[in-house]
């Protein structure tokens, strides 16, 4: 009787030993299936993410756009200069300063390609690439960089001739200076579209 009790406890005693082991694994399952399944939820959302898009930032028929190249050693070098000339300071003004001040300061416009900009006017076709991207819109994060900006690209928005709204661009700081719009331009170049614009520009 006490040997078969043995075989009898040891039967039970292995029964719950592979009950526990097998629950052991189930359970070790289930937190890596629900972690995928989180990963998935949040794929999943990030692929939902659909802008929500407002008024254009302009009204135009027609972009000015002006480039220069200058290295940022060379500007240094201008800042550093006490007695500047009135065209080094306006030089100066338009590449870190906020110069426009606002859509009636359009003087220093005339000057740009004597400071050293070349001026090319954005093929039409481009247009619609620029409503793009100026305009406003819901952004899925924002992403700011720590730098001092340097204006090296501005686009002169016209509409008959008139110029109703400047845009100076800076690429390496991700930044901008724009005046002449009623528009939020608090999303302006997020989600990529700061190289969408500079692939625009280069091509044009």
């Amino acid at each position: 009787m006490i040997k078969l009790r043995w075989k009898d406890d040891t039967i039970l005693k292995l029964r719950f030993l592979l009950l526990a082991i097998t629950g052991f694994f189930l359970g070790c399952k289930n937190p890596e299936q629900s972690g995928n399944n989180g990963q998935q939820s949040n794929t999943s959302v990030e692929q939902k993410f659909i802008p929500k898009y407002g008024i254009l930032y302009f009204d135009y028929d027609e972009i000015d756009y002006y480039h220069i190249n200058m290295e940022e050693n060379s500007i240094m070098a201008l800042d550093t200069i006490l007695n500047r000339s009135k065209k080094d300071q306006l030089k100066l003004d338009i590449l870190i300063n906020k110069t426009p001040k606002d859509i009636n300061d359009t003087e220093f416009i005339k000057s740009l390609d004597k400071l050293g900009f070349k001026k090319s006017v954005i093929k039409a076709q481009n247009l619609k690439k620029i409503n793009e991207i100026f305009i406003e819109k819901t952004v899925s994060e924002i992403l700011e960089y720590a730098c001092v900006p340097v204006y090296r690209d501005i686009l002169v928005f016209k509409k008959g001739e008139k110029i109703i709204g400047m845009a100076k661009i800076c690429f390496d700081c991700h930044q901008k200076h724009i005046v002449g719009t009623n528009a939020n331009t608090e999303n302006f170049g997020q989600d990529g579209d700061y190289p969408k614009l500079l692939q625009i520009l280069n091509t044009n």
